[in-house]
């Protein structure tokens, strides 16, 4: 067979064999390094990554290695070694570096990612009350509303990633039962952010906020907290300048 008789496995753009010539061994897919504390967080920005490339059916095992074809000039099974080459190091970029010798030595990215997985997944059980007790616990102390809020808000999408919403099954139903427990959720929310505000800045308000009926929702409740808190400020900083001015007068 001469070599112009040779088959070549031609891969497309949109095949996810296809790699970009910008992508290289030392790309960061994401900006989340693994730490051994943030497998959660770290397995979802990778796999929003390699879906946007294409590529997550490798680590999913859903695109197996295919069978090696004698004298191919460029194989779909070579293809395949490549893109797990370079999966292999993309997962390690974003591994800090004092635990990747813990898989650096895995054949395949898919090995690579059951490995992180069986190491560093948390039962659903513990992991769903240590998040509702931290939730529970959580006060606003010294951060801003805007950064508190932001903090509870991180930590109600992780624990929502964890307890999946009921959907009804029941055929032509209008009962809209998903909705109305995505309402309890949202309910619970406002009363969490409410509840972890501080008593010496919010109390007056936290009261006018409860009276209301029906209760308004949280993005309504968090802007009406940031007015109040930005007009605190305000009169905080002309507090500020009355006194210095006093001061000010007092010596002249």
């Amino acid at each position: 067979m001469g070599d112009g008789d040779k088959k070549r496995f031609v891969v497309e753009p949109h095949s996810p064999y296809y790699l970009h010539p910008s992508e290289g061994p030392g790309m960061m897919i994401t900006a989340v390094i693994f730490d051994g504390k943030n497998y959660d967080l770290w397995e979802r920005a990778v796999r929003t990554a390699l879906r946007s490339k294409n590529k997550l059916a490798f680590l999913e095992g859903k695109l197996t290695r295919p069978a090696d074809v004698e004298g191919a000039d460029f194989s779909k099974a070579q293809a395949w070694d490549m893109v797990n080459s370079m999966l292999c190091s993309w997962l390690l970029n974003v591994i800090d570096p004092k635990l990747r010798m813990n898989v650096a030595y895995s054949d395949t990215a898919k090995i690579m990612w059951d490995d992180l997985k069986k190491c560093y997944t948390m039962a659903n059980t513990p992991k769903i009350h240590q998040l509702k007790a931290t939730i529970a616990n959580c006060k606003q102390g010294d951060l801003d509303v805007g950064e508190f809020y932001s903090k509870l808000n991180n930590l109600w999408n992780e624990l929502m990633n964890l307890v999946k919403v009921p959907k009804c099954t029941c055929k032509g139903c209008e009962c809209g039962v998903g909705s109305r427990i995505m309402g309890m959720y949202e309910e619970d929310r406002t009363h969490q952010f409410r509840m972890g505000l501080n008593d010496d800045l919010y109390s007056t308000l936290r009261s006018q906020i409860l009276a209301l009926d029906p209760l308004l929702p949280l993005d309504k409740i968090f802007n009406m907290t940031q007015q109040e808190e930005n007009h605190k400020k305000v009169m905080m900083s002309r507090d500020t300048r009355s006194d210095t001015a006093m001061v000010f007068a007092a010596r002249e």
